[in-house]
Formats: structure tokens, sequence, C-alpha cells
């Protein structure tokens, strides 16, 4: 390197003209050759050590239940796989079968003990970790194979990766008027973590997410309906009593034409509609279909949140709350949507149902009314006797003395003289004297016609009222009776009346369509029955204070695609990246934090990346994590972690249950770059200057 071949002749060719400056130009070129594999040496050395270190840490269920710690469960371990770089791989892996959570008893308030197993319920599950000295490692867990592959396509019927949390257990009797019931199926789920020198990936599955939970708002509901149906059937009954609207209507017509005897028809009307039978049908079937499938008796309520969400739950955003207002409006407003809709249709069958029932009318009226008696005149002749004075004469013998001086002497004589004389001579000291006698008596009679009023008692008049009609309630509203006939005798058919049966169908057609179907009517109170029985108590139980809602925003969060970038300064150092397949909460963590299937891997995590990027994936000029479908320059310009990241100094450090890493990671990718660049600058000036050297001892050569 800079000579060239020039024959030996035993003497200098040209000039020695080395200065101090040039032989120092040569040692330093020299130097530098030599300090460069020096110090490359152990630089790379190091670099392959630190880098070539890598963690894997997978755990099926990890977080806390009313303040148990899944992570201290007994037998409900994590597979660990870390390497210092120098090792082979390291692999662990780990069926867990969830029985173990039958042992552990969860305190809760009150004394109360509950098996953790009651709370969360799975099959058999696989957790997987590997360790390369190269710095990849993934870990995986959940519906996995042995290898840690994951994907929905290869896992085979049964329990694997299934998992049911019983949320309704972790819930206070608070919501129990609202919300009952409530559980988490997830099917076939697992969580994947990727990992080497500088960035890594995460990606999960999931077959399906069914939340189900129970309200009594919404159920019973049978119960409901016939309780409106029978508030209706009563007012029916009512409106066609003798003293109903419609058997009014009956007595309107007649009353003016029976007034003449004083009394009103018996009147009864009858409308025989089966309105159980109309809407029977409504309320045996289940509601809803594909996302939310629900019993309005039972109160259950079904939804499935992979068709809710579009059927796609294997590529959603890292992150994602399953559980957003959106997706519990769309559930609960569909709910009650339903309900009222049922609550028309219910009306709306009760409608046509009373407008085809059957309507019967009876009038009847069967009076006797008496007769005023008859009087005739009748008159009698009568003799009637004549009162008065009878004179009568008698011969009586009179003392001579008694004549003059007594009673009967001389005023007899002169009396008898003066009627008619003595009727015979003295005879010595008597004789005989006629005197007359008045008396009282009968002295003729007299003729008298008396005349008096004889009554006579008159038969009873009879009145007789007949009235049948017969017809539907939509044809007696338009004027039309299937049979109509009214027979009317008033006081024995002495009355005429002019009455048809026409205006006895018109009054009642008019009575009917007000009764029933105007603002006010039978329908209307069915409405008011339905929306107080029914609808209303749906929708504040779903949807109003103290609600299905307010327990499913503020209580409860399902996350899917949990991808955290931490910084760990547990016993592990160092930039690490998780994946967890699903994360519930229930009281915003403080009541139960469960991570399903998580992955960690670490610790050399610069950026995170999307698993399907095939090129550029580092940082670079691409969109992150954001598009799932990028597949070129995936990376991030800034590197920025995706989901929580967490800095050295935050509280919530990743502190991962595992042995240390020997503290490699002594120079970072940045430092050797650094140093590299250092040597060539110093190669480079080394080189320069022996040349220079050499051109001044070999004026004429070239090089």
């Amino acid at each position: 390197m800079f000579t060239q071949h020039i024959p030996r002749t035993g003497k200098p060719v040209g000039k020695s003209i080395h200065t101090a400056g040039v032989r120092f130009g040569a040692a330093l070129g020299t130097m530098a050759l030599i300090s460069g594999i020096t110090f490359i040496a152990p630089v790379a050395a190091s670099a392959e050590e630190s880098n070539g270190a890598s963690y894997a840490y997978a755990e099926f269920l990890s977080g806390n239940v009313l303040g148990t710690n899944l992570g201290d469960v007994a037998g409900l371990g994590q597979v660990v796989a870390s390497n210092d770089g120098s090792q082979p791989r390291q692999v662990q892996r780990d069926p867990l079968t969830v029985d173990v959570l039958g042992a552990t008893v969860l305190h809760q308030p009150g004394g109360l003990q509950l098996p953790l197993l009651d709370v969360v319920d799975a099959g058999v599950v696989n957790q997987y970790a590997q360790a390369d000295k190269n710095g990849e490692s993934f870990a995986a867990t959940g519906a996995i194979q042995d290898d840690g592959g994951i994907g929905v396509g290869s896992v085979g019927s049964g329990p694997a990766g299934d998992l049911t949390l019983d949320l309704d257990r972790l819930l206070t009797n608070e919501f129990a008027s609202v919300l009952t019931d409530l559980t988490l199926e997830l099917g076939a789920v697992a969580a994947r973590a990727d990992g080497n020198m500088t960035s890594a990936s995460g990606d999960y599955t999931l077959a399906d997410a069914t939340l189900s939970f129970s309200s009594p708002a919404i159920s019973k509901l049978t119960s409901k309906v016939n309780n409106a149906l029978s508030s209706v059937d009563g007012k029916l009954a009512n409106l066609g009593t003798d003293n109903g609207v419609l058997g009014n209507s009956i007595d309107d017509v007649l009353d003016p034409v029976l007034g003449v005897v004083g009394s009103s028809a018996d009147v009864k009307v009858v409308i025989d509609a089966d309105l159980q039978g109309a809407v029977d049908s409504l309320l045996t079937s289940k509601y809803g279909s594909g996302a939310v499938r629900f019993d309005l008796e039972t109160g259950s309520v079904v939804v499935d949140l992979e068709a809710l969400l579009g059927g796609e739950l294997n590529n959603l955003a890292p992150n994602t709350e399953l559980l957003t207002d959106a997706v519990i409006n769309k559930i609960l407003n569909g709910i009650t949507e339903t309900v009222a809709d049922l609550a028309d249709d219910i009306v709306d069958r009760v409608e046509v149902a009373l407008r085809n029932s059957r309507v019967s009318v009876s009038a009847k009226l069967n009076l006797l009314t008496a007769q005023k008696a008859a009087e005739k005149k009748e008159c009698v002749d009568t003799e009637i006797p004549i009162i008065g004075d009878i004179i009568t004469e008698k011969l009586v013998t009179v003392d001579i003395l008694d004549e003059v001086v007594g009673d009967e002497g001389l005023l007899g004589g002169l009396l008898g003289g003066v009627v008619g004389g003595v009727t015979g001579g003295a005879t010595g000291g008597t004789k005989q004297v006629l005197q007359k006698v008045v008396t009282q008596g009968v002295i003729g009679h007299t003729t008298k016609t008396v005349c008096s009023i004889v009554k006579s008692a008159l038969p009873d008049l009879r009145s007789t009222v007949d009235v049948s009609i017969v017809g539907t309630v939509d044809g007696l509203i338009n004027g039309t009776a299937t049979t109509a006939k009214t027979n009317i005798s008033l006081l024995g058919g002495t009355v005429k009346t002019n009455l048809t049966v026409d205006a006895l169908i018109s009054s009642l057609g008019k009575s009917l369509n007000t009764s029933l179907f105007s603002n006010g009517g039978v329908v209307t109170s069915l409405v008011n029955s339905l929306n107080t029985g029914l609808v209303n108590p749906a929708v504040t139980g779903l949807l109003g204070d103290s609600s299905v809602a307010t327990v499913l925003r503020n209580l409860v969060s399902i996350k899917v695609n949990v991808q955290e970038r931490l910084t760990s300064t547990g016993t592990v150092k160092g930039e690490m990246f998780s994946e967890t397949a699903v994360r519930v909460a229930v009281g915003s963590g403080n009541v139960a934090t469960v991570n399903v299937a998580r992955a960690v891997v670490g610790p050399n995590v610069q950026t995170v990346v999307d698993p399907g990027c095939t090129q550029n994936c580092g940082p670079g000029t691409g969109g992150g994590t954001e598009d799932p479908d990028c597949t070129e320059n995936c990376g991030s310009p800034t590197a920025a972690c995706v989901g929580s990241c967490l800095v050295s100094g935050s509280e919530d450090l990743l502190d991962l249950p595992t042995y240390a890493l020997g503290g490699q990671l002594a120079y970072t990718g940045a430092g050797v770059a650094t140093l590299i660049a250092l040597i060539v600058a110093l190669l480079a000036a080394g080189a320069y200057f022996a040349r220079q050297g050499y051109l001044r001892t070999h004026p004429t050569s070239e090089l």
C-alpha cells in the first residue's frame, strides 16, 4: 500500500526530506490502523452481546379481581424465556387449565366469599415463550399451537382458548334492579408479540365475543301486556252496561219514545273481542336477530360483538374499546326501539281485533200500564114520604062538673061545639064528648130522581220493546248491521211510533267510533297502559339514570388489541412491548382488571411496527401502526409508541416476574455508530499523511 517496486541499487533514490510532520502523520496512520482493530473488536463484541439479548413473557390471565392478584394464584403461572445473547434458543411452554381458580377464594365486603372460578372460567390454553441470542424473541398465549402459532383457522373444536367472565359477581346490588347476569364470553382468544434488536410488533386473534345480561326492565312481557289488555277488557264491559256509553246511545233514541209509558228499556251492548288471541303470536317469539338478540319474557340479552362490529374482531386498531357509547347506544336503542315497535304492533293488532269484533245489542221492555177507571152516571127515582099533622077524633066521656070547671069542661065544650057539637045529650053527671087528636105522620108521597157516578175498572195496557242488533264494530260505524230488528208496542198498540232501526244503528255507530278509537278512547288507554307498563320501564331501565347504559358506559370496559410500550425498571430493565388480546375492567379497574392473553417481548424495543409490514418497517416515513393494511414504510418517523406509553419515572411501570438479564445493553446502537465513524476518520487522516510523506520521498513516482 502506498509503494511502488523500485530496484534496489544500494543507494538512496532522491533526497530524504522527511520532516517531523510527515513522520508524525505516518506514525498516526499506522497507529490508527492498529487502534482501529483494537477498538472495533471489543465494540463489536459488546454490540453483539447487548443487541443479542432477548426476553419473552406470556401469561393467559393476569390482573386483579377484588384485590386478588391473578399472578399470585397457585397454578396460574406464566412462561418466561430469557437469553443473554450467548445462549442457544430458549423455549418455555406451559399448557394451562384454569381449574386452579376454583381453589382461590375472593373476599368481598361484608365477609362474603366468592370462588374465583365463579368469576373466571376458561378451557385449556397454551403459553409459549421463545428467546434467541440474535435479539429476536416472541411470546404467545391462548388458543395457540405447540410452536406458539396463533390463528382462528388453526384452532380445533373444543374449549381451547375460550374464556367466560362472570362480571355480574363483581357488581354491587345497586344495579340489581336494572342489570343481572352480566357475562362476557370470549372464543379462541390468543395473543402474540414479536421483537428483534430494535422493533416489535403484536398480533391477536379472537374468534368471537359475546356479551350477555338480563334486565328486569324488559322482562315479564306477557304479564305486562296482559295487564294492559285486562284494562281494555274492563273498559269494553263498562261501555256496554245499561248506564255505559254504548247503552246510553241506545237509550238516547228509545227514551223519547218510551216517555209515554214513563219507563226505559233494559239495554245491553256486548263487544266480543279476543284481544289476547290477537297478540299471542307477538308474545311467544324472541326478538332481535344477528348482533343483538333478546327475550322480553326472561329479560335476557345476548350481544354478538363481532356481528355488531361488522363481522370483524381480528383487525381492530390498537386499544380499541368495544363498549363505546356508539356501540352501547346501538345495543340499547335497538332494544328500546324493538319494545316500542312491539307496543305499536300490539296496539295495531288490538285495533284490528276491535274493528272486527262482534257487537250484540239488546233492548227489552215489558210493561203493564193501568188504565183510568171508566165513569158512568146512573139516576134512580125514589118516593119520598111527606110528613105532616094528622088530625083524628075520638069520643070521650067527661063529668059535667069537669065539663064546666075542668080542663075538659067548659073548654072542651066550647071546643066541641066549635068542631061539631055534642054528639049526645047530657045524662046525669057525665056526658060523652068528641075530641080531636093531632099526630105527625105521612100525609103523602113525592118522587125524587137521585143520580150517582159509577166507576168501572179497565184492563191494564201492555207496552213492549224488543230491539236486537248484531254486527261488527266497523260495520256499525259505517251504518250497517248483520241483523237488526225493532218491535215496539206501546200501551197495547194505542200509541203509534215512528222509530226505525237505522236510527239506533246510527247512534250506536257514532258512540262506538268515539269511545273506541277517538282520542281518549279505549285504544288510547291501551297506548297509555303499554307506555306505563312496558315501554317506559324499558327506556328508563336501559337508558335512564342508574340504568344498564350507566353500568356499561361507566363500570365496564372491554378493550381489544391492547398494545403498550413500556419502560421496565423492575427485575428486567429495558424497553418492552406488550400485546394483550382482551382487557376487561370493572369499576374503572378498581374492582377488577383482567388481561386475557398477554404477550411481552423486549428489552430492545425502539419502535413498534405493524405485524403485516414487509418492507421498510423501521422508523421512516410511514404511518406507524395506524393503517392495519400497511405493507411498506410502516414505521413511524419519530419512533412513537402505540397504545399506552410509559416512560421512566412513571408510577405505573411494568415489573415483570422473571430474572435479570445481567446488565447487558451497555452500548446503544447510536453509540456504536459514532465510534465507528471516529475510527474511519482516523484511518483516513493516517492514510493522507502517509501518502504525503511518500510523495516527498519519491517525487517521480505515480501512485
